[in-house]
């Protein structure tokens, strides 16, 4: 049997999953541009000579207080990688260890333990800085409102540091276009409701889009821009999660700059008219709330990437199940909706068959999100059956490696 290796788990071992396909499909495995890692000495070079800002250390000279914010678990951006070169900057400055929060910007996604702390930024970090989880109810200040009237509740540790410094990774988002920059403000460290007035952004008329510049991105920068963000550091990820290409400095030039590395990294050609398509969730596979981003792909590919009566096969580890998200996932949450009921798989679905493979859900788990029309498998073996049947022998098919890829 033919064996392709997925990324798979994103924080947790083993790193990949064997998937075994059958002697007689023709299989595509359409992976992106861009995959190559880069070293330690080019993450250094971005961050000491930064686009459109002065240095950290310039920055930082006089300050009292500096908020570090960073992204949660959700994405995989190891920024252990970058603390080092961060602090290095800092310390030129005479800013002691003492003087800084690292505010974990969570939007309103479940809190970070110790363990995922240590994981995301090093244990030598957690064991010597202060650490936070953003909380979308409690600490915040009201500012007034965007030029849109998004109501402005931000996180009061972040509003009143002396100096703001984000990190965080820039893959494809399809309100914001793509992740990182001020994004990290909002919805990271906003409050609910502002995140709910951004969330539900697209349905007030505002722009949105997948690897592209959006009207809700204008919003996200105009709210970053009163609130204060001095420097960002963002990462362009690989297929594995790993660094591919990182741009520092001004919140909106380093943003732009890492936004035109990401349209031509992550591209992805794409072979057409499939019986099916395989859209593995990884790097956003930890939680099953996450899985909406299975359909980012299917925006922006060919109208004939996947025949009228295909079949699109989402596959995540979802070792935390669930998962949790106060804002779409819970029941009775402001914005929760079960995907059937969608715009997006109105347009996008259609009639098409679809099959979710995890081994770590139960249907309750499933229908929670998705339609009862959706078929849940807890092993690969069983899709394999499950796509026979519908489609029969010499079945051609497509997988993609990893949610982040456009087309």
């Amino acid at each position: 049997m033919p064996t392709v290796k997925i990324p798979w788990a994103a924080w947790r071992a083993p790193e990949h999953l064997e998937l075994n396909f059958p002697e007689d499909w023709d299989i595509s495995v359409c992976r992106m541009n861009g995959n190559s890692e880069i070293d330690d000495a080019n993450i250094e070079e971005s961050i000491l000579n930064p686009i459109g800002a002065q240095r950290i250390a310039e920055l930082a000279k006089d300050k009292e207080k500096v908020v570090l914010v960073v992204d949660d678990m959700t994405r995989t951006t190891p920024i252990y990688r970058l603390m080092p070169y961060i602090l290095d900057e800092l310390t030129k400055a005479n800013i002691d260890r003492s003087q800084i929060t690292i505010l974990l910007a969570l939007g309103a996604h479940k809190p970070m333990n110790r363990h995922d702390c240590i994981l995301k930024l090093g244990r030598d970090v957690v064991d010597t800085i202060n650490i936070e989880n953003h909380h979308p109810y409690e600490n915040l200040i009201e500012v007034g409102e965007s030029k849109i009237g998004t109501p402005i509740h931000i996180n009061k540790t972040y509003y009143e540091a002396d100096l703001k410094i984000s990190v965080g990774g820039v893959i494809p988002h399809p309100l914001a276009g793509f992740g990182g920059g001020a994004k990290i403000v909002l919805p990271g460290v906003c409050g609910i409701k502002t995140l709910e007035a951004n969330h539900s952004a697209a349905m007030r008329g505002v722009g949105a889009g997948i690897g592209r510049m959006t009207g809700v991105r204008e919003d996200i920068e105009e709210i970053a821009e009163r609130v204060g963000l001095d420097f960002s550091i963002n990462a362009i990820l690989t297929e594995k999660g790993n660094i591919g290409a990182i741009t520092s400095g001004h919140f909106r030039d380093a943003h732009r700059r890492a936004m035109e590395i990401g349209a031509e990294f992550y591209k992805t050609d794409v072979t057409l008219d499939n019986d099916v398509a395989f859209f593995n969730l990884f790097p956003e596979d930890s939680e099953l709330n996450q899985s909406i981003k299975g359909f980012n792909f299917l925006m922006t590919a060919p109208n004939k990437m996947l025949t009228r009566k295909g079949t699109i096969v989402l596959m995540s580890a979802a070792y935390e199940g669930r998962g949790y998200h106060s804002l779409i996932a819970e029941t009775g949450a402001k914005l929760y909706q079960n995907l059937g009921e969608s715009v997006i798989w109105r347009a996008f679905v259609k009639r098409r068959n679809v099959i979710f493979f995890s081994p770590n859900i139960s249907t309750h788990d499933l229908y929670h999100f998705f339609p009862e029309t959706v078929k849940l498998c807890n092993r690969f073996d069983l899709v394999i059956k499950e796509l026979e049947n519908i489609h029969g022998s010499n079945i051609k098919c497509a997988l993609f490696p990893c949610s982040i890829q456009l087309a």
